[in-house]
């Protein structure tokens, strides 16, 4: 791993932290939320000085490069590295006062993750991780899990509501197909499905509405820690930074290697209308 990648995974880890501060000093204050794009997206102070937080750092920091940040959208900088931010992922949690929330940040190369950290501030604890140089939490290094019997092991699985009925139903009945093939199965709707399986306490993990801001980082983490987090259908996915990457939806599964076969093969055995989401079908982006 080069020196240029470390120090991007260091400035990561520092951003992310600096954010956490933030966040818990609001949890369990929060007074002003709204809602965004629809009654499962919501927005509240926290996430907005979070990522004032993080942004001035990284105008001081990195001037030139680029940022794509979920509250205040892409800035597009002068360099080829672009820097993706979710100041408070799993917002909903976060307001009901459920621990299940946390900040990521990741540093793109053109659409190509180099660098990345996920943050949770209630429990000091940070995954980080650079191209090359594999995953660590809280700098001890991690995996994902070598079981291969999805029996012995548990998935997390997140959905946010559907906007029509045959999506949620669609949802549900993966949801049920998956259930009956591993021991049991979880759902913080929030990157701790992703960290749960990176260090291999889950086996594998499904999200079925994604934005860029939730996935930029865990994809890098994902590698490096000896598994993929890629589309359901298995195929590796190219992030978009294109002017609709704000809006455009990101159904994910994450796993081990082998395990990622199995549950690619289980979800390619469902009836079509019975497969999960499509890309851009339901709310993405939902908190």
């Amino acid at each position: 791993m080069t020196t240029e990648r470390t120090r991007l995974r260091d400035d990561a880890v520092a951003l992310a932290s600096e954010a956490g501060q933030v966040l818990r000093r609001h949890f369990g204050r929060v007074t002003r939320v709204r809602a965004k794009e629809s009654w499962a997206s919501v927005v509240s102070e926290a996430d907005l000085e979070a990522e004032a937080c993080i942004l001035e750092a990284l105008r001081a920091r990195h001037p030139r490069d680029g940022i794509l940040a979920e509250e205040s959208g892409h800035q597009p900088g002068e360099s080829d590295r672009t820097w993706v931010v979710d100041p408070l992922d799993g917002t909903s949690n976060f307001v009901a006062g459920l621990p299940w929330f946390g900040v990521m940040v990741a540093v793109l190369e053109g659409s190509v993750p180099l660098a990345g950290a996920i943050h949770l501030p209630l429990d000091g604890i940070t995954y980080a991780g650079a191209r090359g140089g594999g995953v660590t939490r809280n700098e001890q290094p991690v995996q994902v899990t070598a079981e291969t019997d999805l029996r012995r092991l548990l998935l997390g699985y997140s959905f946010d509501p559907a906007l029509d009925e045959a999506g949620a139903n669609a949802q549900a009945l993966t949801l049920a197909r998956l259930a009956r093939s591993v021991r049991n199965v979880r759902s913080t709707n929030s990157m701790l499905d992703f960290v749960f399986t990176i260090d291999g306490r889950f086996g594998g993990c499904l999200n079925h509405a994604t934005r860029i801001w939730d996935i930029a980082a865990p994809i890098l983490l994902f590698e490096e820690a000896g598994g993929l987090l890629t589309g359901l259908d298995g195929v590796p996915i190219r992030l978009d930074l294109g002017p609709e990457a704000a809006q455009r939806n990101y159904s994910v599964l994450g796993a081990g290697r082998e395990l990622h076969r199995q549950l690619v093969a289980l979800l390619q055995s469902l009836p079509a209308a019975s497969s999960g989401t499509p890309s851009g079908n339901g709310l993405a982006g939902a908190s």
